[in-house]
């Protein structure tokens, strides 16, 4: 008797923690992938509106920030870029493993290549002969099966300045989890004496006018991937400018370019810019041995500052890992260190170093080698990182059982 009360007591203890939504919730909360959350949420229709509710994902987001799977290595001999993927936990290892990152079958031919939240953008900067650039691709190495979507030709002149040729034009994505997309092209041209930046926005298979702005400033280069930010409907970038480095900041609300002065101790391209969860901009800057990440403000009155946030010491991080430190010069920027790509609130740096790339933790103070040059690589062009896609894809409730009706 006593033997069958022990298992009905402890289905009930079980029941009456799995009951409690407060209790459900703090469980759910420390599953450690999202991948965990999706599986968890196939349980019952209770389950996936605990897991897919945005205030729930926002706190799992805050605890699990998206793994990084890997990088693809651009260098200026080997075409096409080349897929390193990193030592993962069991769960994400069989991700990686069933995606397909290789970029082989698309031959030899140069192109500008970006990863935004599990996709791949691919646009080719060979012109045909009529001046007219290759459409972009874009894949989803996570789920092979489906069909990689052309996005239209993008405007090579100006529909609203005369007919002037653009010299600069990039692909941006804006939306979460590969789902309600929305596609942006930025592209600027030289108008005389200013410079005429168009945003557009694709509209139904059509590229329309979405903000135009016009600055006295010429012939404005820009140096890094633009980044946008959706929620507050801005892009950022790095232009030199009177012959130093600005803060390129487009507002597309307000049609308006500004630009704005880095901290007076960044000297050069030694810095790479990064989002923040809440809407912000970090920059990320070496100096000597030292990795310091600032906080990009604007105050009341709209004048922007920049906040030192945090300093870093990478000689300490080095030896700690065994990591060679002579590359490094104290209170100046340091010839011997590259950085190529930073995560969302500077929680990873990757740092070429005497030809060898390194994957710095900043959250964590690790680091690794992840890639050694080698001769037919020539010169490391960039880094792009491949991060796990947030949020997760839950399953449409009409797939659900109620969970009345579950044994």
């Amino acid at each position: 008797m006593e033997g069958k009360r022990a298992p009905a007591a402890a289905a009930a203890a079980i029941s009456a923690v799995l009951d409690d939504d407060d209790l459900l919730g703090e469980i759910l909360l420390r599953l450690a992938f999202p991948t965990s959350l999706v599986r968890a949420a196939l349980v019952c229709k209770r389950w996936l509106l605990h897991a897919a509710a945005p205030a729930f994902l926002r706190r799992f987001r805050g605890l699990h920030q998206p793994s990084l799977l890997g990088f693809y290595v651009v260098s200026t001999a080997i075409h096409p870029p080349r897929f390193v993927a990193l030592p993962q936990p069991p769960e994400l290892a069989d991700v990686v493993r069933r995606g397909s990152f290789d970029l082989d079958s698309l031959g030899p031919d140069r192109f500008d290549l970006d990863c935004w939240n599990g996709l791949l953008l691919l646009s080719t900067f060979e012109m045909y002969p009529d001046r007219t650039m290759n459409p972009t691709r874009v894949r989803c190495p996570l789920y092979p099966a489906r069909d990689t979507a052309i996005l239209p030709t993008v405007p090579i002149t100006s529909i609203h300045h005369d007919g002037f040729t653009y010299h600069d034009r990039e692909i941006l994505v804006s939306g979460s989890g590969g789902q309600c997309l929305s596609y942006f092209c930025l592209a600027i041209m030289d108008k005389e004496q200013q410079t005429v930046v168009d945003v557009y926005a694709l509209q139904q298979g059509t590229w329309t006018i979405y903000s135009s702005s016009v600055t006295e400033i010429p012939r404005i280069g820009l140096l890094l991937p633009s980044t946008l930010i959706g929620d507050t409907n801005k892009i950022y970038n790095v232009a030199f400018v009177n012959n130093s480095y600005k803060l390129i900041l487009l507002d597309l609300v307000s049609a308006s370019l500004s630009l704005v002065n880095f901290p007076e101790e960044v000297k050069g391209l030694s810095f790479e810019l990064s989002l923040t969860d809440d809407s912000q901009l970090h920059l990320i800057h070496v100096k000597g041995s030292q990795l310091r990440i600032w906080l990009h403000r604007m105050d009341s009155n709209g004048v922007s500052n920049w906040l030192l946030e945090r300093t870093i010491c990478l000689r300490e991080i080095c030896a700690n890992y065994r990591i060679p430190t002579c590359m490094f010069k104290d209170g100046s920027d340091s010839a011997f260190t590259r950085m190529h790509a930073v995560g969302v609130n500077a929680e990873f740096v990757f740092l070429e170093m005497e030809d060898v790339l390194y994957l710095f933790d900043i959250k964590s103070k690790a680091a690794k080698q992840v890639y050694k040059m080698t001769p037919e690589d020539n010169i490391l062009n960039s880094v792009i990182p491949f991060m796990m896609v947030w949020p997760p894809k839950f399953p449409a409730m009409k797939e659900m059982q109620d969970p009345t009706e579950l044994p």
